[in-house]
């Protein structure tokens, strides 16, 4: 096996869909991807790079919907989301409209670039529109199978991409139709991530195990909506529930666990591995230190993890 990077698999994937429908459109801010020339060299007309323009890119996608194309529009996540909400919720949302946002830098992605680049707040922000459709796939596989998905689908949607470089997780042919996969371990227990950060939990996972303790992985793919009673009842089988995620408690997923398990009346304790809420401005430095100064490096979470699963419930 070979590391995948997620633009990839998402365009080689959308290649494949617009060799099926010529009303696929794609629109970019000024960003590219290795696989993106044959699409522009094979579908010239159905190409279009708008600049560093992206609410301009917004209200261009809603026309080209509104006349029956699909339009999948790229840019990164801070500029795409944050820059142009009002754009999105207006334009692309109120009218429901089949655009497929691909948002490039999930969580600390562009980490030297900075808080201004990082998208530690965009699942937050997106979540709040009613018609929005989030994914967040965490391996070339389900990167893959999620862009089948919004191709077919006719509702907005919001794909969050890491900028990163992993092996798979999945093997060829597995199906994405729920919105989480489990990786059992025979657990009491149980880890939810999403995206890069579920990497990092079956590594944590691995590690629990030689200090004998085991615990499942719930990979979390579609964040919004998520089938509530499916993921409610599974939780149940759980004693101890840890989220880890790369984004601040407000703008992730601890929030959405928060609220549905609130919503249905859940009792069990969840501890929250996640960003703090704030915008840590000032400080730069690679993924791996960012991690660590925020206790989301394996080390600290294994310790951490441990520490709970020692005491008594």
């Amino acid at each position: 096996m070979k590391k995948t990077d997620y633009r990839n698999a998402f365009f080689d994937e959308m290649f494949e869909q617009a060799k099926k429908s010529k009303d696929l459109i794609f629109l970019t801010g000024d960003i590219s991807a290795h696989s993106l020339p044959k699409f522009q060299k094979k579908f010239p007309t159905r190409f279009y790079n708008l600049g560093v323009a992206e609410q301009n890119m917004i209200t261009v996608a809603t026309g080209l919907a509104m006349n029956k194309k699909k339009v999948f529009v790229f840019s990164m996540i801070p500029f795409l989301t944050m820059r142009c909400f009002e754009h999105i919720k207006i334009d692309i949302c109120s009218h429901n409209l089949p655009v497929v946002l691909i948002g490039i830098g999930s969580g600390l992605s562009y980490d030297t670039d900075g808080h201004s680049a990082q998208a530690i707040f965009d699942i937050g922000v997106m979540r709040m529109l009613p018609e929005m459709e989030i994914y967040n796939p965490s391996d070339s596989i389900s990167t893959k199978n999620i862009c089948k998905i919004v191709s077919e689908s006719k509702k907005p949607a919001y794909i969050r991409l890491d900028k990163s470089q992993q092996l798979p997780l999945y093997k060829e042919g597995e199906t994405f139709n729920s919105d989480f996969k489990v990786f059992k371990n025979k657990g009491k227990d149980c880890i939810i991530s999403t995206g890069i950060m579920t990497h990092t939990s079956l590594k944590v996972k691995d590690e629990l195990k030689r200090l004998n303790f085991r615990i499942d992985v719930i990979d979390l793919i579609k964040i919004k909506p998520l089938k509530e009673n499916i993921f409610i009842n599974l939780l149940k089988k759980y004693k101890k529930i840890f989220v880890i995620d790369e984004s601040t408690f407000s703008g992730g997923i601890s929030s959405v666990i928060s609220e549905i398990t609130a919503k249905n009346n859940f009792k069990k304790q969840i501890n929250f591995c996640c960003l703090k809420n704030t915008q840590d401005v000032g400080f730069y430095g690679n993924r791996d230190w960012l991690h660590k100064r925020n206790k989301l490096d394996k080390k600290s979470l294994v310790r951490n993890i441990s520490r709970i699963l020692k005491k008594k419930s």
